[in-house]
């Protein structure tokens, strides 16, 4: 699935999908968020059942041994994801080692259970590490969900990248304000989209130059961004004052 999801979204734009197909890595992660609550209701269900009717542990020695190495290779492999994700802006491979990851602390929760159980002969104990386990695991697969659902709907870029963006506008000198700053993310993709307000008696030529140059600072501030310039003329009274993302939405803080 997740191999699926990556090869569909490096495919580029297209006439349906002009702005391209990135946010297959969210749908991806959405799935793997579930997959991930899924397991850890199993594993509580599991660990109810064990505590309603205990039995003794079989192959203690064994099990213990390959929980032992499922955990290392998972979390090798998770530790490997997690900084492929971070350089690659991957939603969908930050999903997988988070995934992975459950897989570890579900791992975890093997050895600590079945190994205090061998020791004190309370069989009880490992249902119950297991039912932590399983509360964790939800955690995990709800933070993943929330995450990638607020991304699927167009979640803004993170505030210092706006910052960046606000400290370009505002350091020109032929913008005398700006407003409707929107902004968002697709996978590793970033699109803006800004209102200046110039002089009323500047040329359209010269304001298409001005946008232009805005464009391209930014572009050269911010990898992987696609910005669009919209030019509107100063006026006194009307549009005269620069808002940021923050002042027209101050009710999200």
């Amino acid at each position: 699935m997740l191999l699926i999801a990556l090869g569909v979204s490096v495919a580029p734009p297209d006439y349906r999908h002009p702005y391209g197909h990135s946010k297959a890595e969210y749908l991806s992660s959405v799935i793997e968020a579930a997959l991930i609550i899924i397991a850890a209701i199993y594993i509580f269900y599991a660990a109810i059942q064990r505590l309603l009717t205990p039995a003794p542990l079989e192959n203690i020695g064994l099990g213990v041994t390959l929980a032992a190495v499922a955990a290392a290779i998972n979390g090798g492999l998770a530790i490997h994801l997690f900084r492929v994700a971070k350089s690659r802006d991957s939603v969908a491979l930050e999903a997988n080692a988070k995934h992975l990851l459950t897989d570890v602390w579900t791992s975890a929760g093997v050895i600590v259970g079945v190994g205090l159980g061998a020791l004190t002969g309370w069989v009880r104990l490992d249902p119950l590490i297991a039912v932590l386990v399983a509360v964790n695991i939800v955690f995990t697969g709800v933070g993943v969900m929330r995450t990638s659902i607020s991304r699927l709907l167009d979640e803004r870029l993170p505030e210092d990248e706006e910052a960046n963006i606000i400290a370009i506008l505002e350091a020109a000198s032929e913008v005398r304000g700006y407003h409707r700053l929107r902004t968002r993310r697709a996978g590793s993709a970033r699109f803006a989209e800004v209102d200046l307000f110039v002089d009323s008696n500047m040329s359209v030529a010269t304001a298409h130059e001005v946008a232009r140059a805005i464009e391209g600072e930014v572009r050269g501030a911010l990898d992987d961004i696609d910005i669009t310039v919209h030019i509107e003329p100063f006026e006194e009274g009307v549009r005269d004052v620069s808002r940021t993302p923050k002042e027209e939405f101050p009710e999200s803080g």
